[in-house]
């Protein structure tokens, strides 16, 4: 006969699940009951880089660049407690588009969201590693972004092991990291990432072409030409990565389109002597960091992303060396690059843990569309590869079956798992 497990409280797991709900009505989630989210920290990491790119210096409106080999990688902190995340994320967006997730996996576990060097609050170094060749673009393979997130990684924490959660380009990256830095890695996870023989695609394939108009005084009032209407192609872009267009407003997108335009907060306080009011005609494209996208852009190709071969593939990812358990999720209507692509990795990894999840509701950026279910795929495998004391606290979800009595019963999980809030 199987005994019932008791704590020296006498609570027991009968007890944890058996009892009248506290709350009169309603089954809406109460995630009060968990630990709070960790508040938001925002700092950066001084990168020196391997070699320089031309960054603007000063007020984006002098115009004045300079080179250097000094760069910013700009993160978000939230959370002091259990697992360490690090998330990264897609293009053409930055480290925001993680936000919402974020917060919900801070209750749990110990992150950080960085946005990726070009992109976001992070340095955006045109022409780099092309001061004196201007021809090669390499230094934007998705090998050469792994240098500085390990170093950032071992300076904010120096010898702990994390878990690596990438969605789109970013997960190009990740992919060469974890086959890179395997021992560094407690888990895996891709979504909707690039991968294999998927990418390139039109969207983005379009901005790097781009990159081919000289970089000279001629050459920068033929780009600015050609991307006077990029700030509503960005848009659209983005509207596309979604599955519900409606995730993204006038409001919210100012966040993901700020490196790339003007917003009116930014433009209202520039004091320049053209106006103090952001209009359609006065608010300007910042065709630097728009250049340093379609650098990004114009490298990027299949085989950085197909199996490493030593003949015909050596800038290829060793998938075999990715061992740690691994999380594939994809957005059920990603309408850019298709979920089939997903079983790809069940053959090719080092791993045979390999989970995969389809995100109901959602498109290519299922974090936008379905913030709740990406958050609790998460840490639902975080809690079944790590283990529940792992976690920083009792995870009983964030949306499935709530009767009201979830603040009685997580109180008893927590004693009978021993975890202290």
């Amino acid at each position: 006969m199987n005994s019932v497990p008791e704590s020296s409280e006498g609570y027991n797991f009968y007890s944890a699940l058996s009892h009248p709900p506290l709350r009169a009505a309603g089954n809406t989630p109460d995630l009060s009951i968990y630990r709070p989210q960790g508040i938001p920290e925002v700092g950066v990491f001084r990168y020196k880089a391997p070699v320089e790119g031309l960054l603007q210096i000063g007020d984006a409106h002098s115009a004045k660049t300079d080179w250097s080999d000094d760069f910013e990688i700009a993160w978000t902190k939230m959370g002091n407690k259990g697992p360490l995340v690090l998330f990264l994320h897609g293009v053409p967006t930055n480290r925001s588009q993680w936000e919402a997730v974020q917060a919900q996996v801070s209750r749990f576990c110990e992150t950080i969201s960085i946005d990726m060097l070009g992109m976001g609050e992070s340095s955006q170094p045109r022409l780099y590693g092309r001061k004196n060749n201007r021809a090669p673009n390499a230094m934007w393979n998705w090998v050469n972004d792994v240098n500085y997130i390990e170093k950032l990684m071992q300076k904010e924490y120096p010898g702990r092991q994390f878990i690596f959660i990438a969605d789109d380009w970013g997960s190009g990256i990740a992919s060469q990291y974890a086959a890179m830095h395997g021992d560094r890695l407690n888990a895996f996870v891709q979504m909707d990432p690039v991968a294999f023989d998927g990418y390139p695609v039109n969207e983005i394939q379009a901005i790097g072409r781009a990159s081919e108009i000289p970089n000279t005084q001629e050459g920068d009032a033929q780009f600015a030409m050609v991307f006077a209407a990029f700030d509503q192609t960005l848009v659209q872009i983005l509207k596309s990565m979604v599955h519900n267009p409606s995730k993204y407003n006038q409001y919210n997108l100012r966040y993901l389109t700020f490196p790339y335009v003007d917003v009116d907060y930014e433009r209202n306080s520039a004091d320049d002597g053209v106006t103090d009011v952001a209009k359609s005609t006065t608010m300007r494209l910042k065709l630097h960091n728009i250049r340093v996208l379609a650098d990004r852009a114009a490298v990027l190709s299949p085989a950085l992303l197909l199996p490493y071969h030593p003949q015909y593939n050596p800038q290829g990812v060793q998938y075999q060396n990715i061992t740690v358990p691994t999380l594939i999720m994809w957005g059920e209507y990603d309408n850019m690059m298709p979920a089939a692509q997903t079983q790809r990795f069940a053959h090719v990894l080092g791993t045979d843990d390999v989970q995969i999840t389809y995100i109901p509701r959602a498109g290519h950026f299922p974090a936008t569309d379905n913030p709740d279910c990406v958050a609790d795929t998460i840490l639902n495998f975080i809690r079944r590869v790590m283990g529940r004391s792992a976690l920083a606290d009792i995870y009983i979800g964030n949306q499935g079956i709530w009767k009201g009595d979830e603040r009685q019963m997580i109180q008893e999980l927590r004693v009978l798992h021993r975890v202290t809030v």
